[in-house]
């Protein structure tokens, strides 16, 4: 099985020069998947300053190809394509 990395993004309201919005605030490599549902859990129990997150892992597969796989998502959530 290949080695996978395990992501939280979470995400803010914040304000735009074109008015507010919610935005991306903060991507964190956690070292296990509990760590990351634990941040996730306090996001969906209002723990946190985040409107919104979500949590995915990603690996290289055998075939050298990238992969990413989302495990869960709570809130409000914003996909900003950067390429």
């Amino acid at each position: 099985m290949p080695i996978e990395t395990v992501l939280i993004q979470t995400y803010s309201r914040q304000q735009m020069p074109w008015g507010e919005c919610v935005w991306p605030d903060q991507l964190r490599v956690c070292g296990s998947r509990q760590e990351a549902m634990m941040r996730f859990y306090q996001v969906r129990a209002g723990l946190s300053d985040a409107v919104g997150a979500h949590v995915f892992c990603a690996w290289i597969g055998k075939d050298g190809r990238r992969y990413a796989q989302t495990l869960e998502e709570v809130g409000e959530r914003t996909m900003v394509n950067a390429g």
